[in-house]
């Protein structure tokens, strides 16, 4: 039995050593083989003169930046960085030990040209909303202050009643009355009248777009010719085209103090919007008329219905980008007008 015993022990031992083994083989087998690398840009789109950065991470995610090789359109550079100062397309790849990165591009445009902004509001009304007079009566003080806020009244529910009403409240998510946006990005915060400067520091901004329109009228056949002027190398713009009236009186709900009376008789509307004339997000600019310092024009014919005044018409256009809300610029223009691109 003692004999018996003593192998099985010799045996245990040499079965555990041999597992040992095995995991140690296993272990080295699990060690993380570097097969891959892959570069990062910190701008894809940049301006002539400004730099950008580079960074390498391999497959198990340990950064190589300070090991790795960068290349710019097939020549070596010193360094992670790169300043650009020429204008065009470049190729961005690296290389660490035998392994070359996947390539990224970096766009670089020319210094934007800038034009003057204005800054457009819109306000979703209606004759039966006693607390719509606050946004009344914040347009009204914006509007001695500055000349440059384009106002386009919806509304809702009255007889000036905008029919694409719903569509656009849907589409830019307005849920009640009254709701102003501004540039349609961002709600006028309540209470309005004293939220001015919302408004106003918006005309601070750098515009790298300009509009201008001509018109004239030949019975009810109104003629627009809208005109763009692009100082950005944009990607895809959308122009817009609204037909407003001023000076229409209806009663108007009241339940504020900003004025007196519920309702107030005879009250005068401004900036009603009455017509679309592109569509209601505004009408795909061709790609080939894009670029740097391009100009597109483009053409429209309204006929004025009976019921409007022709002498409170007036015609707003606006500019977007294609895959966002945001107006770049806005502008107002009486019939007869012939504007020219401001700066």
């Amino acid at each position: 039995m003692r004999f018996l015993f003593t192998r099985l022990l010799i045996l245990f031992l040499l079965l555990g050593c041999g597992g040992s083994e095995d995991d140690q083989s296993q272990e080295l087998d699990n060690t993380p083989v570097i097969n891959s690398i892959e570069v990062y840009v910190s701008s894809e789109e940049i301006i002539v003169g400004q730099q950008v950065l580079f960074s390498v991470f391999d497959n198990t995610g340990k950064n190589r930046t300070t090991e790795a090789k960068f290349y710019v359109n097939d020549s070596e550079i010193d360094g992670s960085s790169y300043t650009f100062n020429d204008i065009g397309t470049f190729d961005i790849y690296a290389k660490f030990q035998n392994l070359k990165s996947n390539t990224e591009q970096v766009e670089v445009n020319q210094v934007p040209v800038e034009y003057k902004q204005y800054v457009l509001v819109e306000d979703y009304t209606g004759t039966w909303c006693g607390y719509c007079t606050r946004v009344s009566f914040a347009i009204e003080e914006l509007k001695k202050q500055t000349n440059d806020a384009i106002v386009i009244a919806i509304h809702q529910g009255d007889p000036m009643q905008f029919p694409l009403e719903a569509t656009l409240r849907s589409h830019f998510g307005v849920t009640g009355f009254p709701t102003a946006f501004v540039d349609r990005k961002a709600r006028w915060a309540p209470p309005e009248p004293s939220s001015l400067d919302q408004v106003l520091g918006k005309l601070t901004n750098k515009a790298y777009a300009a509009l201008a329109m001509e018109s004239s009228l030949d019975g009810d056949i109104l003629t627009i010719k809208v005109k763009l002027k692009m100082g950005y190398n944009y990607k895809a713009l959308r122009l817009g085209l609204y037909i407003v009236e001023d000076k229409l009186v209806y009663d108007q709900r009241n339940w504020t103090s900003y004025y007196q009376g519920d309702p107030i008789k005879n009250f005068e509307h401004n900036d009603v919007l009455r017509k679309n004339i592109t569509g209601l997000l505004g009408d795909e600019i061709p790609s080939e008329s894009l670029g740097h310092e391009k100009e597109f024009e483009k053409e429209f014919q309204y006929v004025i219905p009976s019921e409007f005044n022709k002498d409170n018409i007036r015609m707003i256009a606006f500019v977007t980008e294609a895959s966002k809300k945001e107006t770049i610029n806005v502008r107002s223009s009486k019939i007869g007008e012939s504007q020219s691109f401001e700066k």
